[in-house]
């Protein structure tokens, strides 16, 4: 009896530890499972860290790539000549140059290698350029050469081309006295309101006519002919008179309307001349202005008032 009683003490104990060792070797796994989790995910960060710094690094190189080349756009146009044949090189160049950045704009950053395929193009872009530099210098070279030839005869040219300036300028102010002195010119200008009778009035009731008188002055260099003298009559609140809407001239380019007119034979003498507006209920109290025109300029101005 107490020899089965040790014997089953002794297999409980033997089971107990058998568990227990058991249990260590299931924590002892997780523990390892869970090292080599951390490793992993470790591992991961590290790599999505580095693919962070590389996208950063090639973005950062793709942008210095486009900096570059619109620079060596900039160059190829400020190498322009007078020389066409010249010019047409360097604008196909300066078009790849544009058509190369427009790839690289396009081009998606994880492609690392076309990205170095770039700064070689690069490189080579930038040897051309050297060589076009050195073709420009020698054509302004000889450039400089053929102005310094040229510049005796520039020089004459100059000189011709001021002293024909020169005698234009004379030929033009000539001519331009010439139009101002043969322009018409008037004196005794007076404008008067008048009634039926023809005597002087400043009634508006009682005004039929505004009489606007003047002599026309004896011009010798004056073409003589028929010419056309215009009145305007302003009223005081502005209203320009006029006898008929179609009494249209033209001063100094600008289309004008005008009161009344009349066709004088000018023979290169004095001649007194007289020109009538009929009022047609028109007039109003206040300060009237008359201005005279002919030949598309003012020749004379004065006053009225009516009452």
């Amino acid at each position: 009896m107490e020899n089965n009683i040790e014997q089953k003490g002794t297999g409980d104990s033997r089971t107990k530890r058998r568990k227990t060792l058991q249990t260590t070797h299931i924590l002892i796994a997780l523990a390892a499972l869970l090292v080599i989790l951390i490793g992993v995910l470790g591992w991961l960060l590290y790599e999505r860290k580095q693919d962070s710094i590389r996208y950063e690094e090639v973005t950062l190189e793709k942008f210095h790539l486009i900096g570059e080349l619109e620079d060596l756009s900039r160059e190829y146009d400020d190498l322009r000549t007078d020389n066409d044949s010249m010019n047409l090189e360097l604008e196909a160049r300066q078009e790849e140059v544009e058509k190369l950045i427009e790839e690289i704009r396009r081009t998606r950053v994880e492609n690392t290698a076309r990205i170095n395929e770039y700064r070689n193009e690069l490189g080579t872009l930038r040897d051309v350029l050297k060589s076009y530099i050195v073709q420009v210098d020698s054509l302004n070279q000889a450039n400089i050469r053929l102005r310094e030839e040229n510049v005796q005869v520039r020089q004459q040219a100059v000189v011709a081309e001021t002293q024909l300036r020169h005698e234009r300028e004379v030929t033009e102010t000539l001519s331009a006295r010439v139009e101002m002195g043969s322009r018409l010119m008037i004196e005794n200008l007076a404008a008067l309101p008048i009634n039926a009778r023809g005597r002087e009035i400043r009634r508006v009731g009682r005004t039929e006519q505004v009489q606007v008188c003047f002599t026309l002055r004896r011009n010798a260099i004056a073409e003589p002919g028929m010419r056309t003298v215009f009145i305007r009559i302003r009223r005081p609140d502005g209203l320009i008179l006029a006898s008929s809407t179609d009494n249209m001239m033209v001063i100094d380019d600008e289309p004008m309307i005008f009161t009344a007119s009349r066709e004088i034979n000018y023979e290169n003498l004095d001649i007194d001349a007289c020109i009538y507006y009929h009022d047609d209920g028109s007039l109003i109290d206040g300060d009237y202005d008359v201005t005279v025109y002919t030949e598309g300029y003012q020749v004379g101005a004065t006053q009225f008032s009516l009452r």
